[in-house]
């Protein structure tokens, strides 16, 4: 994990802990192992650097059941985006990420399987935190690895803070109720555990309704 910072200092601390270097898989996504910088991190200190992000105050660690923070957003390629289209409707998968960070494009191509694969029953959208990072630099990274991926800029931070985000990747699942249903920094095999169920129940539902008319 890559620890965000203040954008008037104009850091990124990254690699807090000892660095290592490990072939990991990621949720079983990948035929071959990739290999990457793993971050050993202490909480505590990525909590004290973290105090706010482009002038917004971090908001407190959500936790599960917590009724998900609103947003009305546009992606880079000008779609709106608001939360409240999908309550009751279907659940919402939220990725933090940065072109700067290593975990985040490592993952990259496990998000895409996810939205390829269950797209029309959870709504995927990426958030790049916008520290350091331009929208020049992630079409750059798209277009170099064919990702299409709805992609929301979040220039000044409001998105990111308001889901106390204190690093990168982060991952924020939130049911059809508008709840946050799971949490997690790192792509794993329980992330796409929940994503399944959630993915299920909303196809579920799709269904029943279709039934009914």
């Amino acid at each position: 994990m890559e620890t965000i910072v203040s954008k008037n200092t104009q850091i990124s601390t990254k690699n807090i802990g000892r660095p290592m270097t490990k072939e990991i898989k990621i949720a079983g996504h990948y035929a071959k192992t990739v290999t990457a910088a793993k971050t050993l991190f202490i909480p505590a200190v990525m909590s004290v650097l973290m105090a706010t992000v482009s002038g917004h105050s971090v908001a407190a660690s959500l936790k599960i059941g917590d009724t998900a923070p609103y947003f009305s957003v546009k992606t880079i390629n000008g779609k709106s985006v608001n939360l409240s289209d999908f309550t009751n409707n279907k659940p919402v998968y939220l990725k933090f990420w940065a072109t700067w960070c290593t975990y985040c494009k490592v993952e990259m191509p496990h998000l895409q399987a996810i939205y390829d694969e269950n797209g029309t029953e959870i709504e995927v959208l990426t958030v790049n935190v916008a520290m350091n990072d331009s929208i020049a630099n992630i079409e750059k990274f798209y277009q170099k690895n064919g990702f299409d991926l709805p992609t929301v800029f979040d220039q000044g931070g409001a998105l990111t803070s308001s889901y106390g985000v204190v690093g990168t990747p982060y991952h924020v699942l939130i049911d059809k109720q508008g709840r946050i249903a799971y949490r997690t920094f790192l792509a794993t095999d329980e992330l796409d555990e929940k994503i399944a169920l959630l993915s299920k129940e909303s196809n579920s539902v799709t269904v029943s309704n279709r039934a009914a008319q």
